[in-house]
Formats: structure tokens, C-alpha cells, sequence
């Protein structure tokens, strides 16, 4: 039974008027209530994903440039004009094969005269040695000077000499006439042509033909930081069989179709830049790898068991410094700051900062601030 108040004069009120009270009451609360909702800031859409922890193969990086085991440069070592020039530029060549052609008549004329002066001196050799022969007995028998033979015998020994300098020169002039003769001492891939048919080359200095540079294997050459240097030395380096090793990412962001191995360590870590060079070699049958090009070579044959993994576009710098954004219980936003060990696959590996669990958000991260309201969102939702 619904009683009605009492007024201050001790009249009851209507039973009407009690609900229309308490009609009013409860419409003010709820006017208030969407008032606040709608006053309350709504959270941004985020993409999150899940920290994982996982083991995991640890891959290094290391920034590298490519270097031909082998370049030679071409030079003239004669004078003379540049008479042929027997290959294409930018092709492959092989040992032996004939490149340049140099002027050969005053080098040919130069041997024809060493010949016949070496003739010559054969030739009187040949009389003196006669003339000792036959004088000797004679002066034996006093039937014939002592200065006789004396002199027949120093103008053996004279020719005796001067064959042995024909034969010098006679040597040189055929080297010198090798020399117009240009072939290439390995096989490679020559460069652009420094000189052009026709020039006058090696007059007062040995003019640069052209370079040619071996192709297979070819080097890469990068640098272990100081700190490195010891846990990379024992497991990759030391004692180690040269097993392929090495996978080389290209500018353009391709991996290289061939592995690679380590086949050199410096001898000491560079005081400048605290860091030791190291080699790795890949097989290049093709040219495809050209000396001078920079790439990425990855240090393969590691594991981290129970890795910390975050994806790599859920990572940022901010001064210096790698952050993640999470994404705490209440659904706001809190800046993480954290170190990273390595890659795998799309993924870092965290070594300080996250354990594992926590929320992250992966886009939607220039919408965002620390401490701001977000509606988080899987991927693929």
C-alpha cells in the first residue's frame, strides 16, 4: 500500500504527485548521464598484435662492400702508337687471350740486330779459338811468339764476353718486343678502354690500358664491432669448417641466389673504429656481383630460445632510441623503450624492455600519443 507523505503542515500529498516527483528525478539522472557520455573522449582505432616468445634462429647484420679477389691493371710497357685493341668493354676475357696491339717494327728491328750481332761475335769466337788452337803447340815448341798466342787467346776471351752481352740484349729485345703484345694475366671482366687505337702509349711512363677484374669468387668485406669480436671469432671463425654461412641482401632489397663463407679475419681490431674485417667469399659464376657495390650480409647459424619478438613496423626512433607503444588494461596508450638483439623473419628480437604478452600496437601509431584512449583491434579484423 503506496502511503502518502505528509506535507510540513501534516497534509498528505497525493499519491499522483509522489510519482510524478520520482518520474522527474530519474529523467534528470539520465539526462545527466548522456550528457557525460557524451562529453567522454572516444578511443582512436589501433591494430595491436601480441608479444610472442618463441626460440628462434639469431641472424646478424653487418653493412659490407664488394672487392674482385683479383684486378690487375693493364699497362704499356713500351713505347709505341696503340695499333689494335681486340675486345669488346665490359666483357669477360681469359688468361692468355690477346687484348692490345702495340706498333711492332722498331721492336722487331731491334731483335734482328741483336741476332746479327750475337752472329757476328759467334763468328769471331770461332776464329780466336782457331787461332789458340793452332798457336799453341807452336809456342810450345818456340816456333811461334808467346805474344802471338798471348793475343789470340785474350781475343777468345774478348768474343767469349761479348757473345754473353749479345745474348743480354738479344733477351731484352725480345722481351721488349713481347712486350708490345698485351694479354690478360687472369680470367675476368675488363673495364672501359683508357686509352683509344691510335694514341701514342708509354712514352716516359707506363700508360693505364685498361683494368680487368676477376669475378668468381668475389669478396665481400665487413666489420665486427669490438664487442663482437671474441663470441664471433669462436663461433664462426675459429676452428670453423668454411661451410656456407653467409646470405647477402642486395640494394635493391633481393637476397643473393649463392651463399657464402668466411674465409679471412683480420689480424688485429682497428684502433680507429673498434671494430676487425672480416671476408666472406661467394661464388659469382655469373658476374652478377660487381666490385664496389655495397650490401647487407647476414650471420647466420645462432639460436635465442625463448626470444622476446615484436613486429618490425611496430618499432620506432625517438631520439635515438627504439620505442614500442602498448597498450596497458584500460586501453591507453604507454611508451615502452626497448633494446634489440637481432632479426627474424619480419619480426625483432627484444632483448630489454617487453617480456612477452603485452599488447602493441602495430598501426595506427601516428594517430597516437602516450596516455590517450584506444580502441584496439586485431589484425585481419
Amino acid at each position: 500500500m503506496l502511503l502518502e507523505p505528509e506535507t510540513s503542515g501534516g497534509h498528505r500529498l497525493p499519491s499522483a504527485l509522489l510519482l510524478m516527483a520520482v518520474a522527474g528525478m530519474l529523467f534528470s539522472a539520465a539526462c545527466t548521464s548522456n550528457k557525460a557520455s557524451a562529453t567522454a573522449p572516444a578511443g582512436v582505432p589501433v591494430t595491436v598484435a601480441t608479444v610472442g616468445v618463441q626460440t628462434v634462429p639469431v641472424v646478424r647484420e653487418f653493412v659490407g662492400q664488394t672487392s674482385a679477389k683479383e684486378t690487375v691493371e693493364l699497362r704499356a710497357r713500351v713505347s709505341g702508337f696503340l695499333e689494335k685493341v681486340n675486345f669488346q668493354e665490359g666483357a669477360h676475357v681469359h688468361t692468355g687471350e690477346i687484348l692490345f696491339q702495340i706498333e711492332q717494327s722498331t721492336y722487331q728491328s731491334a731483335v734482328a740486330s741483336a741476332e746479327a750481332q750475337l752472329a757476328k761475335d759467334q763468328a769471331n769466337l770461332t776464329k780466336a779459338s782457331r787461332d789458340v788452337a793452332r798457336l799453341r803447340p807452336l809456342a810450345a815448341a818456340k816456333a811461334a811468339p808467346e805474344q802471338d798466342l798471348d793475343t789470340a787467346v785474350a781475343a777468345e776471351q774478348f768474343n767469349q764476353g761479348a757473345i754473353k752481352a749479345d745474348q743480354a740484349a738479344l733477351a731484352d729485345a725480345r722481351l721488349n718486343l713481347s712486350y708490345t703484345i698485351v694479354r690478360s694475366p687472369i680470367d675476368g671482366i675488363i673495364g672501359k678502354l683508357a686509352v683509344t687505337r691510335g694514341n701514342l702509349v708509354g712514352k716516359g711512363d707506363n700508360t693505364l690500358l685498361a683494368t680487368v677484374s676477376s669475378y668468381t669468387p668475389i669478396y665481400v668485406y665487413f666489420s665486427v664491432p669490438e664487442g663482437q669480436v671474441t663470441e664471433f671469432l669462436r663461433k664462426h671463425v675459429v676452428g670453423k669448417q668454411k661451410a656456407p654461412q653467409l646470405d647477402l641482401q642486395l640494394s635493391d632489397g633481393s637476397l643473393f641466389e649463392q651463399k657464402g663463407s668466411i674465409d679471412f679475419a683480420d689480424r688485429a681490431v682497428d684502433s680507429t673504429t673498434g671494430t676487425l674485417s672480416l671476408r666472406g667469399a661467394f661464388p659469382n659464376p655469373k658476374g652478377l656481383l660487381r666490385p664496389g657495390q655495397f650490401a647487407r650480409v647476414k650471420v647466420g647459424g645462432e639460436a635465442v630460445e625463448n626470444a622476446v619478438l615484436v613486429p618490425q613496423k611496430a618499432v620506432s626512433d625517438l631520439l635515438n632510441q627504439k620505442v614500442v607503444m602498448t597498450v596497458d588494461a584500460t586501453n591507453k596508450v604507454v611508451m615502452q623503450p626497448v633494446v634489440l638483439g637481432g632479426e627474424y623473419q619480419d619480426k625483432f628480437i627484444v632483448t630489454s624492455g617487453l617480456k612477452g604478452g603485452e599488447l602493441i600496437i602495430v598501426e595506427g601509431l601516428q594517430k597516437v600519443r602516450p596516455g590517450a584512449p584506444v580502441t584496439p583491434m586485431t589484425e585481419g579484423r
